[in-house]
């Protein structure tokens, strides 16, 4: 649920945790919405389920079962730690902030929510001090994705960063900065704990 440049951040402070220098990872971690270039709904890539409260959830674990014998590629892996952190997000921020908002005003609220993630790019690209990574593409077996279009979301990355100054002057309308930094630093967080009992 948080942007490319969000889950970007993340797999650069996982890498450094986890020690892992591999652009499939980088790519792994960004994958999941790669449906939008697809253009097949959100639910399959991610693996969504509905828990006992009719919640929407990414089943991360779920995932982690079926592609078992892949876990130890790093593409895999950053696939794994992205669905985790759409967990923490929808939890922390989305079901916060938007989820529950009477219409219209959920609708305007999440006008401001994704201007702000555009605002935002610059702002985290600068505080992390990321750069860009080129990043190949190879033959993939996860059937919730067809890997073919991955250029495609890498092309989508790439003006992230190339267009990273363009809003990040602008003010934030619904989230803060500060919240969204402690958002993924306790998702890097909770991917390595939760990788070391998977």
């Amino acid at each position: 649920m948080g942007s490319r440049i969000m889950h970007y951040c993340i797999s650069a402070r996982l890498a450094k945790e986890l020690k892992i220098d591999d652009d499939q990872f980088f790519l792994g971690g960004i994958a999941p919405d790669v449906n939008k270039n697809m253009k097949t709904p959100k639910t399959i890539s991610h693996f969504v389920r509905t828990n006992n409260e009719e919640q929407i959830f990414a089943d991360y674990l779920g995932f982690h079962e079926k592609y078992l014998r892949y876990m130890r590629e790093p593409f895999y892996l950053g696939y794994f730690y992205h669905l985790i952190s759409d967990v923490i997000w929808v939890e922390e921020i989305y079901y916060k902030k938007i989820k529950w908002l009477p219409q219209p005003d959920k609708k305007e609220a999440q006008l401001k929510y994704y201007r702000d993630f555009w605002r935002l790019n610059g702002k985290l690209i600068d505080y992390y001090s990321i750069e860009y990574r080129p990043m190949e593409v190879k033959s993939i077996e996860i059937e919730e994705i067809d890997y073919r279009y991955l250029p495609e979301i890498i092309k989508d990355l790439e003006n992230d960063f190339a267009m990273k100054d363009e809003a990040k002057e602008q003010e934030l309308e619904i989230l803060e900065f500060e919240e969204v930094i402690d958002i993924l630093e306790r998702t890097v967080k909770e991917c390595v704990e939760i990788s070391m009992k998977t």
